[in-house]
C-alpha cells in the first residue's frame, strides 16, 4: 500500500504493484522493480556459485585454523583501512582459482592444493607423519636460519578427520634440528584422517608460513 496526499504534489510513501514511492528533500521519488528476476544460470556462474559454496563450507569448517593462518595482512579499521580484509576474504582468495580441480564439469577441492595459510614465513619441511595409538605425530625440519625464523614461532598442525572432528596442536618451535608435533586422538586409524596441515607462525602472529599438506601413513 502506498500513501499519497496528492498524486501529483504531495507526500508519497509506501509501495504498491511494483514500484515503492518515498519523499527526498521535498521531491517526491518513484522506484521501480521488475515483476520478475532472472537468475542468470550460465556454466560459469553455475561454476563460480559452487566454488564459493565448497570454500564457504571449508570456512566453517577450519575457521579456528584459518583465522590463525591468515593473520598476516590483517589491518585494524581506520580513515586510510576502511574496508580489512578479513581472514574468510584472504582464504577464498587464495583457494578460489587455485585449489579446485573439475571431475565431470564439477569444481572439486583438491585437498593437496588447499591453503589454509598464506604468508612469508619459509614453508614448513614436513619429513613424515604417522598414525599411532595416541593421535598423529609430524615431524619436520626446524631450520633455523632465515632471520626472520625464531625459536619461539610456533609451529601449528592441524587434521580433518571423516567425522567433521577438527584436530589441533600448537607448540614452540624450539632449538631441535628435527622437530615433533603430536595431534592427539585415542585409537585414531590412518583411514579416518580426511587430510592433514602444518604451517609456522611468528612469535607475536604476524608473519605465517603457506600450509603444507601432510601424507599421514598408518
Amino acid at each position: 500500500m502506498s500513501i499519497s496526499e496528492n498524486p501529483l504534489v504531495g507526500r508519497m510513501k509506501g509501495s504498491m504493484a511494483n514500484f515503492t514511492t518515498y519523499t527526498l528533500n521535498g521531491k517526491n521519488i518513484i522506484r521501480s522493480k521488475p515483476f520478475t528476476v532472472r537468475d542468470a544460470r550460465t556454466v560459469k556462474q553455475l561454476i563460480m556459485r559452487a566454488r564459493m559454496k565448497e570454500l564457504a563450507n571449508l570456512y566453517n569448517s577450519f575457521t579456528p585454523i584459518i583465522v590463525m593462518g591468515f593473520s598476516e595482512n590483517i589491518l585494524p579499521k581506520s580513515p586510510e583501512n576502511m574496508y580489512p580484509k578479513s581472514p574468510q576474504n584472504q582464504f577464498v582468495k587464495a583457494n578460489f582459482s587455485f585449489a579446485f580441480e573439475t571431475i565431470e564439469n564439477i569444481p572439486v577441492i583438491n585437498k593437496s592444493l588447499l591453503l589454509l595459510s598464506k604468508g612469508s614465513l619459509p614453508e614448513v619441511k614436513v619429513i613424515d607423519a604417522v598414525v599411532n595409538e595416541g593421535g598423529i605425530t609430524v615431524r619436520y625440519n626446524s631450520d633455523l636460519s632465515p632471520d626472520i625464523i625464531f625459536p619461539i614461532d610456533e609451529i601449528i598442525a592441524c587434521a580433518m578427520l571423516n567425522t567433521g572432528e577438527l584436530l589441533i596442536a600448537r607448540q614452540i618451535r624450539g632449538y631441535e634440528s628435527i622437530g615433533t608435533i603430536h595431534l592427539k586422538y585415542p585409537a585414531l586409524v590412518a583411514e579416518e584422517v580426511e587430510s592433514c596441515y602444518v604451517f609456522a607462525r611468528s612469535w607475536d602472529g604476524k608473519m605465517v608460513s603457506n600450509s603444507k599438506y601432510v601424507d599421514v601413513k598408518g
